[in-house]
């Protein structure tokens, strides 16, 4: 049996076992912030100050975090006794390759990757995170991005199937604050559409990333 598949029933277990002690389970939009590239000079505006339509919060699927900005996460650990500590992560879409050049590259990863179905394509995101910010040292985070992350095509779908692709370095870690990874997420859109990647906590907050 695929390694992939195994560790997906492995994880699903541990969710459905998580969420089910959890009285409910959101999808509202964590909070985020972007981090420039340089500081923003002040503009002089001479023209005449006209309303701006409200723009749906920063991370949203209306909202992405633009491709390549690194998008500092607020989030929280729990320990046993379910005391909350905040803490601060960064998510940066570094790569992507889709289509024949993303399957070509799976199969150097794996030879047992399979091609996409029909109607899709794979793609293939090249992700860092670092845990930036704790409350505590005592507690690990756990990200991976088969259980954590989505691609969401344009259309709005979100592939169902049965078809896992397996990267090399795998994109699954458990980290202590002050630690950075980066590894390949492999995932399948609608062919030709825009997509995006989605994170999602397993109690609840996600956040959109731009993928073009």
């Amino acid at each position: 049996m695929n390694r992939k598949y195994l560790k997906v029933v492995s994880l699903l277990g541990t969710t459905l076992l998580t969420i089910s002690l959890l009285t409910a389970c959101g999808q509202s939009t964590k909070d985020v912030t972007v981090k420039e590239d340089t500081p923003k000079k002040e503009e002089v505006k001479t023209t005449k100050k006209t309303e701006k339509p409200k723009q749906s919060k920063l991370g949203s699927r209306t909202n992405p975090v633009p491709f390549k900005k690194t998008a500092t996460v607020d989030d929280k650990l729990y320990n046993d006794n379910g005391d909350s500590f905040p803490i601060k992560f960064d998510l940066t879409v570094e790569e992507v390759v889709r289509g024949a050049a993303a399957y070509a590259k799976l199969k150097s990863m794996n030879e047992f990757n399979d091609p996409a179905p029909n109607g899709y394509e794979w793609i293939l995101t090249k992700v860092k995170v670092k845990f930036v910010k704790s409350a505590t040292e005592d507690l690990a985070f756990n990200i991976d991005g088969i259980m954590n992350f989505k691609v969401v095509s344009e259309s709005g779908d979100i592939y169902s199937g049965d078809v896992y692709g397996t990267t090399d370095p795998d994109f699954s870690y458990e980290m202590y604050v002050g630690n950075e990874k980066e590894g390949y997420i492999a995932n399948l859109v609608k062919t030709g559409e825009k997509a995006q990647l989605r994170y999602e906590e397993f109690i609840g907050g996600q956040v959109f990333l731009n993928l073009q």
